[in-house]
């Protein structure tokens, strides 16, 4: 077995982990059609493979534009985490009480994590501190 194709360990679970690798496998195909042999039937049927299994467009787009070589799979890991880590937060907000019951009731909760700045004076307002 190849150790460079499959790692002793990797981040997540088993199914993100092949998720990542057809999505990073596509990719390179696409870099090939697109940018090696500008064939845009090729091109056109890969985009269309990627939407039949749901994959992010954004996340394909960032990897084809944000790395240089399609071959190095640290790089593709390097600009890849970030858009995971987005996802994963996206996740755990949804999974929120707060979020769940906005999508109950079709509001959006409130931010009460900073605090209400005057559109005029750009000064903090003193409303609810007591004062």
């Amino acid at each position: 077995m190849a150790s460079g194709c499959f790692p002793h360990q990797f981040e997540g679970s088993f199914s993100a982990f092949k998720e990542r690798q057809l999505v990073f496998a596509l990719t390179r195909q696409l870099a090939d059609a697109q940018f090696r042999r500008a064939d845009g039937s090729r091109s056109e049927r890969l985009w269309r493979e990627a939407a039949a299994e749901a994959m992010d467009a954004e996340r394909i787009t960032g990897l084809l534009y944000g790395v240089h070589d399609h071959d190095d799979v640290a790089a593709m890991e390097a600009v890849d985490r970030p858009w995971r880590e987005r996802q994963q937060e996206a996740l755990r907000r949804a999974g929120n009480p707060l979020a769940r019951l906005a999508r109950l009731t079709g509001r959006r909760p409130a931010r009460t994590s900073q605090p209400h700045r005057s559109a005029e004076s750009g000064q903090v307002s003193s409303a609810g501190s007591g004062r």
